[in-house]
């Protein structure tokens, strides 16, 4: 979503976190809201005089099953409003009325839901990403880098260290370290690749 900076302080923080209620509410459909603003740390990625509002909130695809194309959009703008309402709330006075809109062709509002990530993102039942369960258990059991098919290599938020843009990015990093260091490339180290294995293969068997 697209603002104007006026709504947003000085200052303010890239990340927040939303729960009015108590913790019984966090995993509940809409109970807890995330939100980061990264025009808060590098202004070119909207255009001047504007923040980017990332939004997100836990939501089940089963919310959004049944429903027709008109009742769907409708649903989605309904949300997306009383999440807004919300954040006007908490942080933001005026967020309604500094909402920049479609019409005006600068930035756009988006509304995704579980089906549009499952549809765009192949995530089974619209996931945000494989969450383990428990840490560091499933955390250590998700794929590393390499395979046991020469030239086969994982990458992702489905491989070690999971979902997230941070954690896929450094999903990527390690990767391409793995590659062009196999292609001769970079410097590799047997011994040191060999050490490093049996500690996660030990970590794994302990977790």
């Amino acid at each position: 979503m697209g603002v104007k900076d006026t709504v947003v302080p000085p200052n303010t923080d890239c990340h927040h976190f939303i729960l009015e209620d108590d913790s019984a509410n966090l995993e509940k459909p809409y109970g807890s809201i995330f939100l980061s603003i990264p025009t808060v740390l590098d202004s070119s990625l909207a255009p001047e005089g504007h923040h980017i509002l990332h939004i997100f909130t836990t939501s089940c695809i089963e919310n959004w099953k049944g429903l027709s194309l008109k009742d769907y959009e409708e649903k989605k703008e309904l949300v997306a409003n009383k999440i807004i309402s919300r954040l006007e709330n908490k942080l933001f006075p005026g967020l309604k009325s500094s909402i920049v809109l479609k019409e005006s062709s600068i930035v756009l509002k988006e509304v995704g839901t579980p089906k549009t990530h499952r549809r765009f993102l192949a995530q089974d039942n619209g996931t945000y990403g494989p969450i383990p369960h428990s840490i560091p258990k499933v955390l250590l059991g998700m794929p590393f880098n390499t395979t046991a098919i020469d030239g086969l290599y994982c990458v992702g938020d489905s491989c070690f260290p999971g979902q997230g843009v941070i954690a896929v990015a450094f999903s990527g990093i390690m990767c391409a370290h793995r590659v062009t260091a196999d292609i001769g490339l970079e410097k590799r180290s047997p011994v040191l690749d060999a050490a490093l294995l049996w500690l996660l293969g030990c970590l794994r068997k302990m977790a």
